[in-house]
């Protein structure tokens, strides 16, 4: 072990947010508690030396919530890191919620409390960094590629963990920026690096434009440009990703054979266990939904590699668990409820364990879940099963679970559910769920 690794205190904690410091300097207690280095902890978790170091600097901004629990369970710390996370989390939102969206290049500010010094330093230096934006000419100094690509990442967390309105502003903004220094003369390297952040921003938005808000149409065209910049940056695992993206665009709007397609080709380019899974399931169901059931199950038995990449988080990455509850939703499309509710099952435990902040997928899971057992005719457990999802609030009310709930009211008006009071009542609450909410970018 390296002695006298971060042997002084973190020079920029006292510039950062204190909710953050406290959990920086709790991360680098337990390592050095633990005896152990930088490069130890990374080996464990399966993260970069320098993402782990990063991650004990207060001042780089809030290290993501994947790299947390990672980091929680190599140090044990019995949910404590993941506890304080969450309270950074809770107050960076507050203090963003102080300033109003930035317009053009300068931040507007509104008038804060005398009790918020803290927001008024970190506007001044939001300022400070986009004047180096506006001002680096053909080469962007390397800390300015820094913070955008921590911008990037920390957008991909908050994708799953804030309100979608509030989280498509900020990514929309950040596009933005980086389309604008894209427009300037650039050094190649540089370019490819900006391309590459260019098109994650612009996967983010066409997630959030199909799945939030259910515009396929707005989704297709970011997808496009996504795609553009995507080879701009000459990156095999970004370009998978996309693909993947648009295969489930044209899932959702019945055009299975091109989901097919676009599927098969993302999982040539992937490179690494999410990359491959999401490719992997995006394929299957479509290939349910053609009937091609032998090809299905071929392609669920594919062996996806070990390589994981640190960039892979948030909307970005597609875990085990996700890649369980997607084939069981095409094995409900075939009508292998068995099967499917297995899946299912394994991927809502596996959730609400590890992940419970992910309710957009905890929502699509608990829905299909709900017609696997109507499909064996248990109308109290698909009940049961839906409760979570029907108390959702506004907020969190996205068209992923509205396209399950149109399905599942479809069934209850048909044998033998029309009839039954139960069903009935259980029709009109969702049928009040989905004329309540009301999808705003």
């Amino acid at each position: 072990m390296d002695s006298v690794e971060n042997a002084e205190p973190d020079p920029t904690a006292s510039q950062a947010d204190p909710a953050i410091a406290r959990l920086t300097e709790e991360i680098r207690a337990r390592r050095r508690a633990a005896g152990l280095s930088h490069a130890q902890v990374a080996a464990r978790i399966g993260y970069s030396r320098q993402y782990v170091s990063l991650a004990e600097r207060a001042g780089r901004g809030l290290p993501s919530a994947d790299l947390i629990r990672a980091l929680d369970r190599a140090l044990d710390g019995a949910g404590a890191l993941v506890e304080l996370h969450q309270a950074a989390a809770l107050s960076r939102s507050r203090q963003r919620q102080a300033w109003q969206a930035p317009t053009g290049n300068m931040l507007v500010p509104v008038e804060l409390p005398s009790t918020t010094p803290e927001a008024v330093v970190r506007a001044d230096a939001a300022e400070s960094v986009a004047f180096a934006r506006r001002h680096g000419g053909h080469g962007l100094h390397e800390a300015v590629l820094e913070q955008f690509e921590a911008e990037v990442l920390r957008l991909a967390e908050e994708f799953l963990e804030e309100p979608a309105s509030i989280v498509v502003r900020r990514c929309r903004d950040v596009r933005d920026e980086l389309f604008r220094l894209l427009d300037q003369p650039r050094w190649p390297q540089q370019a490819r690096t900006l391309h590459a952040l260019a098109a994650r921003t612009c996967g983010y938005l066409t997630v959030a434009a199909s799945d939030f808000f259910g515009q396929n149409a707005a989704a297709e065209d970011h997808a496009r440009t996504a795609w553009q910049l995507a080879e701009l940056a000459d990156q095999d695992e970004l370009r998978s990703w996309i693909r993947s993206v648009q295969s489930a665009i044209a899932f959702w709007a019945g055009q299975w054979q091109i989901a097919d397609a676009l599927a098969a080709e993302a999982l040539t380019l992937a490179t690494t266990r999410s990359g491959a899974s999401r490719a992997i399931v995006m394929r299957a169901r479509a290939l349910a939904r053609l009937g091609d059931i032998t090809a299905l199950r071929a392609t669920a038995g594919i062996k996806v590699p070990e390589q994981m990449h640190a960039g892979e988080t948030g909307i970005v990455l597609f875990t085990d668990m996700n890649r369980q509850r997607c084939l069981g939703g095409a094995y409900l499309m075939i009508g292998e409820h068995g099967n499917a509710r297995t899946h299912l099952e394994q991927a809502l435990d596996g959730y609400e364990q590890d992940r419970a902040f992910d309710y957009a997928v905890i929502a699509a899971t608990r829905l299909d879940l709900a017609s696997t057992h109507l499909a064996r005719r248990d109308l109290h457990a698909a009940i049961e099963v839906t409760k979570p999802v029907l108390g959702m609030p506004d907020a969190r009310r996205l068209e992923g679970a509205l396209r399950r709930l149109r399905d599942l009211r479809a069934t209850l008006a048909t044998d033998p559910h029309r009839d039954d009071p139960t069903a009935r009542a259980w029709a009109d609450q969702l049928e009040n769920f989905a004329a309540t909410t009301v999808l705003v970018g």
